[in-house]
């Protein structure tokens, strides 16, 4: 049993928002966001739409350098659409402004979990000329999922010290997160996703992360919110791990995972 304390969690209250003025809504999330990133805390936004990637990307990059976080989004959609019905601030734009902008590099940009109505042939090709690396759900269909995870992984080794999180409820299939504004049939699984957020906090240097587009009021039955919770848990139980020096590739508690805890071999 641990008795030892972790984690220290603080409820930071909420980020000033006006409905009718995103642009400004966005700066004083950025600013609460870099208020909470500057005491070296792990900051976890709760939204609210995906544009909120845009200011926490912001107040990151104002903390820890411009271009020095890498991005993990997961997402059913790509949300780099150069504009939304005109405009250039929305929840389907988020990582075009990011980059355009020169907050992050497109390099250390990874995605998890595309699928639905886009990108565009044309959206498609900026994204692979800023060098973003995308995980589709057809390779998903093709190689498995623990395959793209670990290629997922090592993306997010692969140069940047730092990462931040940025998970779209909509990433899980609706079965499991029906409360959502824009919900894509095929997405993942709990039992598949979980597993990657935790592995994700405790075997990378995430220093963020948020959990946007939940929708709970489109889901009587609670499991949105349910699952959000989770996903935000498996989080924290990644980051305990790693602050615990628990960084081994898939580490799974021996108690619980049916090997000996002091032989390390299977009981059964």
């Amino acid at each position: 049993v641990y008795k030892r304390q972790t984690l220290i969690c603080v409820d930071y209250g909420d980020a000033g928002v006006d409905p009718l003025d995103v642009e400004n809504s966005h700066d004083e999330v950025r600013k609460r966001v870099r208020e909470v990133a500057e005491t070296g805390a792990f900051p976890v936004i709760l939204g609210g739409d995906h544009s909120l990637m845009r200011p926490d990307g912001m107040a990151l990059a104002d903390v820890y350098g411009k271009t020095e976080i890498g991005i993990i989004h997961f997402d059913a959609h790509f949300d780099a659409s150069s504009n939304t019905l005109g405009h250039e601030i929305s929840h389907g734009t988020p990582v075009r402004r990011l980059i355009e902008d020169g907050f992050v590099a497109g390099k250390i940009f990874i995605q998890v979990g595309l699928r639905g109505y886009g990108p565009s042939a044309e959206d498609m090709l900026w994204m692979r000329a800023q060098g973003i690396r995308s995980h589709y759900m057809a390779e998903v269909e093709r190689d498995g999922f623990p395959a793209v995870m670990e290629r997922a992984i090592a993306e997010a080794l692969d140069g940047p010290e730092r990462l931040f999180v940025s998970f779209d409820i909509d990433a899980l299939d609706p079965a499991y997160a029906p409360g959502t504004g824009t919900p894509e049939p095929g997405g993942f699984t709990t039992r598949e996703m979980f597993p990657m957020i935790r592995r994700l906090c405790a075997e990378c240097n995430v220093v963020g992360m948020e959990l946007v587009e939940v929708a709970p009021a489109h889901d009587p039955g609670y499991t949105t919110a349910l699952n959000g919770l989770r996903v935000i848990q498996e989080a924290l139980t990644g980051l305990a791990m790693r602050k615990e020096g628990v960084i081994e590739t898939h580490y799974l508690d021996p108690r619980t995972s049916g090997q000996d805890p002091v032989e390390g071999q299977r009981t059964d």
